[in-house]
């Protein structure tokens, strides 16, 4: 199953590298085959993706066999039933702030008597073997990650850190910063310290960390520190951004062959 393979991945302590896929394309994803990604991950709490878009998300990028992870738009049991039924390999559940939201969110993900996930994997069963095969694979633990974005959850962190059957944590750096009363300075002094403690806490306690970067610089930097998880940018922008840079060179080539001679 691509999940655990990028769980024990993460565990040898290899970083997985990734990004988020949030344009809705079977052209696209086909585009991310064989680019050296180790996952990708749906953004379902700020993006437009509904249970069947995801659906029909997963489908598409089905043959690029990259593990997907999906984030939820809460830590809503049901979902993120919905969301393993669908064929995810894991998720990345946002604002879990105390050790006790932590279990939810791994009890999503596992059936009784071990969690609270009800029986109806469909899709995902007919991926890995019928029913049966998938009881297996399922009751070893499907990959979970909580975000720490909160300064609720990093006074929890230890506690959160301790919950059986995480996978890990993962940054939400802006929420951070907002948290932490920095919405306009996200590259803040306090905010990098905290989020440092936040690592060295999991580092000490063998936990993968995990990172949301906005570049490749910053995505870079996590790594070199530690991060074993990082999912840079998004699909969308590096569309936008390629177009941008293409529109910024032709257009400096136009104005020089328009400029009257001396």
């Amino acid at each position: 199953m691509p999940g655990s393979d990028l769980l024990d991945s993460i565990r040898r302590g290899r970083t997985a590298i990734g990004t988020s896929y949030d344009v809705h394309d079977g052209t696209v994803a086909e585009l991310l085959c064989d680019r050296g990604l180790d996952f990708l991950d749906i953004d379902m709490q700020h993006v437009a993706v509904s249970i069947d878009m995801l659906h029909r998300m997963l489908m598409a990028l089905r043959p690029v066999g990259l593990p997907v992870l999906v984030r939820p738009l809460w830590n809503d049991p049901p979902l993120i039933g919905q969301i393993l039924d669908a064929g995810a390999d894991g998720v990345i559940v946002p604002m879990v702030n105390t050790a006790e939201q932590a279990r939810r969110a791994v009890a999503a993900t596992r059936y009784p008597p071990d969690g609270t996930r009800s029986w109806g994997p469909f899709r995902a069963a007919g991926l890995h073997g019928g029913e049966a095969a998938y009881a297996r694979i399922a009751a070893e633990g499907h990959a979970v990650f909580t975000q720490v974005e909160t300064a609720e959850a990093v006074g929890n962190l230890d506690e959160i850190l301790s919950v059986a059957g995480l996978s890990g944590i993962v940054i939400g750096p802006a929420d951070m910063a907002i948290s932490l009363g920095y919405a306009d300075d996200r590259d803040n002094a306090l905010v990098r310290r905290t989020i440092h403690d936040v690592l060295r806490r999991c580092l000490e306690r063998e936990v993968p960390f995990g990172f949301y970067a906005g570049s490749a610089q910053v995505a870079a930097y996590w790594i070199e520190h530690g991060a074993t998880l990082v999912s840079c940018s998004a699909v969308s922008s590096f569309i936008s951004d390629g177009v941008s840079r293409l529109a910024a060179s032709l257009t400096a080539a136009r104005d020089r062959q328009s400029r009257p001679s001396a």
